[in-house]
């Protein structure tokens, strides 16, 4: 919300009017008096020390009580309840016509249907709209300090260039993107800080911080990987008040290792093949902008290398993909306030905040000098978009509308990027539609109700980098890459190389050249309009499979309601479960089920139908002995060293936001203690092998494989997997292959071959408890190491769940090493195995990345759910 001006006004009156103000990186500034320096209200320059929240909020607040040019908002609230600060800086002139401004860049952000006159004009009007987010990793402060000491620049300065900034641009300053992460970094370095000031070496722990780090949010997520996925509410109202604004620069402030100098774009190849020229084109205008105000310091810097701008779902690719100069920095960082580097020399906090500042005002005032070349290129990227799909061979995506409503969720986060979408309003035959995962196009019949997204919108860059069924490496590029690697150079792959939705999802999807008619808009989702189920004489069903029904059954259970799965198809009184279904027996639970029933099925909004008998007309019968009992497990989380904090937070998410199911995270030690006995279900997330055993030691292995034995369920993660392969824990006949994919060069030495994250083809057993609900059983997973399994000779039925592909079918999307897939072709994805009373899990890549695997989540939740009662 806009904080209100009135109470604003108070605050006003109680600031002390100043004959001067004065500025530590502006000494010789001209400032207003009547708006309070950093110092006067925190007892301190900026990068004298790290600012709490708290103390932020309080600052901000007084300067825009102090001065008609700043305008707080607060645009939503942390998972911890931190207010996401947004500061609005202009001068009062635009301050006055905000509402305009605003119309006015959402009216060039869809330029369809006005006139040529209306555009110009609108170009004319509009002040160039500038976002500067800072720290989006807690860690890296030094973009908070920067920030504050910007806003007080442009809130005070009187010189001709803070005027140009003023009249020409409206300044979005985002105080801290991640103020969750923040505050435990300001924290944790004032509780090291000693008394005689900051210890500098880099193995003081003030530099060290403890686990998992402050670098990410609540949930241990790295919230510069979630632009697209908004998993998160910072993410989700930083979006949306971006798509209130629609800025025409952008830029995301961070730090990088305290060695090293400063950088900003142009980025390093690869750069997505979906950002236009003109990009470029502003990326070395602000450079040079930047590169002369470090000149002026004779302070170092470099481009085009160390980041780059491919993978769509950074702070600085997302808004680019809108139109937006989407732009990195980075400043070395200065740890816990002052670090000793390499060369001897002392980085500390004023300095890194000094230059985080300098970028910020040489790149706000490059901006205001060439406002309107600005917006027009702007405009030209919206209206290009459109223009330019319209000639593309990809022109629209369908997506099949699926019954356990992916799709849906699918459509969701793209409404929720502003990219339009449209529905079928009526079954349509194409001969030549590309299936996505299938070398050749076919003749389709689409349904009433698919989903289809043109490309040919404003929104179609970023539509299309979502939606593409491959992301395009350039050939050169892969070439060099090929060849640093012969070198033992290390590669430019920054991060992962697939993530187009449908697979994500696990849809069924198409695209097609010719434009598909007869279409309406799709506005908002609207969930689906459930009744809950009468009373039941026998009991009550639901069809495994679906987010909504995993919800389901995980509520029940939590509240005490005994549940059994059918596995095998049942068909009664109209009702058709082929997948089998989840059964609450009435006979077998208290008077209250009824309600429970009732109340669990309208949170969730799963389908649950009232079953009058247990007979099937078709499949089996309810009684079957096929049919077991859904114990309700008691789930422990292991965290701490040596656990990833990443692992560990998407397991936490996953338990907390998708699977609303009660847990106990634990210290990974419990697992060799005698505590392992109050838990049914121990879920490891992803960790190096060596370091779990020696956590461990030999009676702790001991003690928990008395525990699996007894009954317990171990469900590894990841690099864990590794782990539960080993003959040292003595778990599992599954194995590591002794030789790893690393490929033998010419010089005899192995190349190395993690895969730097690529979307690859499995197929499931669809008899296995694990893959209940899931159909088609082929699944897409990322891969993004150089791991591969392999199964025991004497393999059983089940063990494998999942497995890769065949060579030919193996890849769908991302780039992997030449010799990766016939290596990895056939090999384990995911295993179980039967160990005395109880069971091992492996999952051999993480599902609960970045909570992007939508269509892996209820595989995760069988597993957690359903493995101490198998």
């Amino acid at each position: 919300m806009r904080a209100g001006r009135n109470a604003l006004f108070l605050l006003y009156l109680a600031i002390p009017a100043a004959v001067s103000g004065q500025h530590a990186f502006n000494p010789e500034g001209s400032f207003d008096g009547r708006v309070p320096t950093p110092r006067s209200m925190l007892g301190y320059e900026p990068g004298e020390r790290f600012t709490p929240h708290s103390l932020l909020a309080t600052y901000y607040a007084r300067v825009a009580a102090a001065s008609p040019r700043v305008v707080l908002d607060t645009t939503g609230r942390t998972v911890e309840g931190r207010p996401m600060l947004l500061a609005i800086v202009t001068s009062e002139a635009n301050q006055q016509r905000i509402a305009t401004i605003r119309a006015l860049a959402k009216r060039l952000a869809d330029p369809r249907g006005a006139t040529p006159a209306e555009l110009d004009q609108a170009v004319r009007e509009l002040p160039a709209i500038v976002w500067l987010g800072y720290s989006v990793h807690g860690n890296e402060a030094s973009g908070v300090e920067a920030g504050i000491a910007f806003l007080y620049q442009l809130a005070a300065g009187q010189d001709e260039e803070t005027r140009l900034m003023l009249d020409s641009t409206v300044v979005l300053i985002d105080a801290v993107q991640n103020p969750d992460g923040h505050e435990r970094h300001v924290q944790y370095v004032n509780r090291m800080t000693s008394a005689l000031g900051v210890q500098s070496s880099p193995a003081a722990l003030i530099n060290d911080g403890d686990w998992p780090g402050a670098r990410t949010s609540h949930y241990y997520f790295d919230l510069n990987r979630d632009w697209f996925v908004q998993s998160h509410p910072e993410t989700r109202s930083r979006i949306a008040t971006m798509l209130r604004w629609w800025p025409h620069i952008a830029v995301d402030l961070h730090e990088m290792g305290s060695s090293s100098s400063y950088y900003f774009a142009p980025p390093m190849d690869p750069v997505n093949k979906n950002i236009p020229t003109t990009i470029w084109k502003w990326w070395d205008i602000i450079a040079s902008a930047n590169a002369s105000a470090f000149d002026r310091f004779g302070w170092s810097f470099f481009r085009r290398e160390g980041y780059d701008d491919f993978y769509p779902g950074y702070g600085d690719s997302w808004p680019t993909l809108t139109g937006a100069v989407g732009m990195t920095y980075e400043q070395a960082s200065s740890s816990g306030g002052a670090i000793r580097r390499t060369d001897g020399t002392l980085m500390t906090l004023a300095e890194a905040t000094h230059h985080h500042y300098a970028t910020s005002y040489a790149t706000t005032l490059i901006t205001a000098r060439r406002r309107t070349e600005r917006i027009r290129d702007y405009l030209e990227f919206r209206r290009t978009a459109i223009s330019d799909a319209e000639r593309a061979p990809l022109r629209q995506v369908i997506i099949e509308r699926d019954a356990w409503g992916r799709s849906d969720s699918l459509v969701g986060q793209l409404l929720s990027d502003s990219i339009e979408v449209h529905r079928l309003t009526s079954a349509t035959q194409v001969r030549n539609a590309n299936a996505y995962g299938l070398p050749r196009p076919e003749a389709a019949t689409f349904a009433a109700g698919w989903y289809v997204i043109d490309m040919a919108q404003p929104q179609g860059r970023l539509a299309r980098a979502l939606l593409e069924p491959d992301a395009q490496l350039d050939s050169s590029f892969i070439a060099e890459e090929l060849e640093r690697r012969r070198q033992a150079i290390g590669d430019r792959f920054y991060d992962m190389t697939g993530w187009s939705l449908p697979f994500l999802f696990r849809v069924r999807a198409w695209w097609v050249s010719s434009p598909l008619t007869s279409l309406e808009r799709v506005a908002r989702l609207e969930a689906p309009a459930l009744a809950a189920p009468a009373d039941a004489a026998y009991g009550y069903g639901f069809a495994p499979g679906s987010d909504a029904s995993t919800r389901m059954l995980a509520a029940l259970l939590a509240d005490s309601v005994r549940v059994w799965f059918a596995p095998r198809s049942y068909r009664s009184g109209g009702l058709d479960f082929p997948h089998g279904l989840f059964v609450v027996r009435t006979a077998l639970n208290d008077a209250t089920v009824h309600a429970k029933v009732r109340r669990h099925a309208l949170d969730s909004g799963a389908r649950v139908v009232a079953l009058s008998t247990a007979l099937a007309e078709e499949g089996t019968d309810l009684g079957s002995n096929s049919v077991f009992y859904v114990k309700p497990p008691r789930v422990a989380l292991a965290g701490q060293a040596p656990i990833s904090g990443g692992s560990f937070g998407y397991a936490w998410y996953a338990f907390d936001q998708r699977l609303r199911y009660p847990f106990t995270a634990v210290n990974f030690s419990t697992a060799g203690s005698a505590a392992i006995a109050d838990y049914d279900v121990l879920v490891v997330p992803s960790a190096a092998a060596g370091a779990l055993n020696t956590a461990l030691g030999e009676n702790g292995r001991r003690r928990l494989g008395e525990w699996v034995r007894a009954g317990g369920v171990l469900i590894t993660l990841d690099a864990a997997t590794t782990w539960l392969a080993t003959e040292a824990l003595g778990l599992s006949r599954f194995r590591l292959r002794t030789d790893s994919l690393r490929a033998d060069s010419t010089g005899g030495a192995p190349l190395p071959a993690t895969v730097p994250g690529a979307i690859l083809r499995t197929r499931g057993d669809t008899l296995s408890w694990l893959l209940a609900g899931v159909e088609p059983a082929e699944v897409p997973v990322l891969y993004t190491s150089d791991r591969v399994y392999q199964t025991p000779k004497d393999l059983r039925a089940g063990e494998v769940v999942l497995r890769y592909a065949q060579l030919g079918e193996l890849k769908l999307t991302g780039y992997v090493w030449p010799e990766v897939p016939e290596r990895l072709a056939a090999t384990p994805y995911l295993w179980t195995e039967r160990v005395g009373q109880g069971r091992v899990i492996g999952f051999t890549a993480d599902p609960n990345y970045r909570d992007m695997w939508r269509g892996l989540y209820v595989i995760f939740a069988n597993a957690v759910l359903m493995g101490a009662s198998r």
